[in-house]
């Protein structure tokens, strides 16, 4: 059986300077592509996951970003579903410097039973309770700063006061929902600001609420805005998958900005290959009309340049999008990009497709020029001698 493996490998050596830098072309493209493509999917995993849960998201109706009274909590919990309520006070904050920044959600131990996929276990349970500092980090966060439970961080607010406060980080948790999480005591956070004669004790900017099961969720949401009708502060409940849907669509048409670069990313590559398989090609016509000659037909001489053609896409697509989902299967923290809710993941899914889409790039690429290659006449060998 003809090796054309081993004659595809010695085609590839002969300009090997242009075969490595067009393969590292691929290289690139397919790692843009790979992480590209991951952005849109980490915000449809992120509102996927959401839809399993049994939370609502209570707001304030007038004006979603003010706040309400976190005794609200105390009324909700009495409603019939009601599994448990917490009131959130979110707290902007930066580490070390600006470059790393920390959404802080500050909560009461109700927290606990409102996010049991937290997978919070009873021993970090009990450290949370008894130390009024402590800290509670999500996976993603604590990789990005190489945080380590036990360590005592301080954080420094990035209001007006830039209030430092310092934490001892008790717990970690496991669970792929907010993974950007840093949560600790409200009381600590009240106390605080009231020292520094900041916020009120009573306010929330949120309250959540976790039902007994999911045909509790929407009678419950509608009790819950019945009851506070015509009081000073409204509300207005929505699943939590609606909520984060509602706060991602928020920051734009990202979807469609990244497809857009796919495009552009897609189409450059695509630009590039073209250009050298053309030259590969046109320094190939005399040995491929000597072929011919030879009696190789045009499916054989087919396998030969569409090979070195896949060949490099392969090569370049599996190192490029190898890279990624190494670099990013397991998450990496976005910050502001996807609103402080999620994370960007490469699965192997997306690598899969992004190998595919590396091929599909390589054959269309030398789909021209091979075929009017193949159109050469064996005679053309002989005028070349003559």
């Amino acid at each position: 059986m003809f090796n054309w493996f081993k004659l595809i490998g010695r085609n590839m050596r002969r300009n090997l300077l242009r075969t490595i830098l067009t393969t590292l072309t691929m290289v690139l493209a397919t790692f843009i592509y790979t992480v590209l493509v991951s952005v849109p999917a980490s915000m449809d995993r992120i509102i996927s996951d959401a839809s399993g849960t049994l939370r609502l998201i209570v707001n304030n109706k007038t004006a979603p970003w003010e706040d309400l009274p976190a005794r609200y909590c105390d009324q909700v919990r009495k409603m019939p579903g009601c599994a448990a309520c917490v009131g959130i006070t979110g707290w902007f904050a930066t580490w070390r410097d600006v470059s790393e920044p920390v959404f802080g959600a500050a909560a009461g131990p109700e927290i606990i039973d409102v996010f049991p996929d937290y997978q919070i276990s009873a021993a970090q349970r009990d450290a949370h309770t008894k130390e009024r500092r402590s800290a509670i980090v999500g996976s993603i966060l604590m990789h990005k700063y190489g945080w380590t439970v036990g360590q005592q961080v301080t954080l420094r607010g990035t209001d007006a006061g830039h209030i430092e406060m310092p934490f001892v980080i008790t717990g970690t948790t496991k669970a792929k929902r907010y993974p950007n999480t840093f949560l600790f005591r409200r009381d600590y956070l009240m106390e605080t600001l009231k020292a520094h004669n900041q916020g009120d004790e009573d306010i929330a900017w949120q309250l959540i609420v976790r039902a007994d099961s999911a045909n509790d969720l929407a009678p419950l949401a509608k009790e819950i805005d019945e009851h506070f009708a015509n009081s000073d502060y409204e509300t207005r409940s929505i699943t939590e998958s609606d909520a984060l849907a509602s706060g991602l669509s928020a920051l734009g048409n990202i979807r469609g900005i990244v497809f857009a670069l796919c495009a552009v990313v897609v189409l450059t590559v695509l630009l590039i290959a073209a250009n050298s398989t053309a030259m590969m090609v046109r320094e190939r016509i005399s040995e491929v009309a000597v072929m011919r000659s030879l009696g190789f037909g045009r499916g054989s001489l087919s396998i030969l340049l569409f090979g070195e053609c896949l060949t490099i896409g392969l090569v370049g697509g599996l190192i490029g999008a190898g890279v990624a989902l190494w670099m990013f299967h397991n998450g990496v923290t976005l910050g502001a990009a996807l609103g402080g809710t999620g994370a960007l993941w490469v699965t192997p899914e997306q690598a899969v497709n992004a190998v595919v889409v590396a091929l599909a790039v390589s054959f269309v690429s030398g789909l021209v020029p091979i075929v009017q290659a193949l159109r050469i006449s064996p005679a053309m060998a002989f005028r070349k001698v003559v």
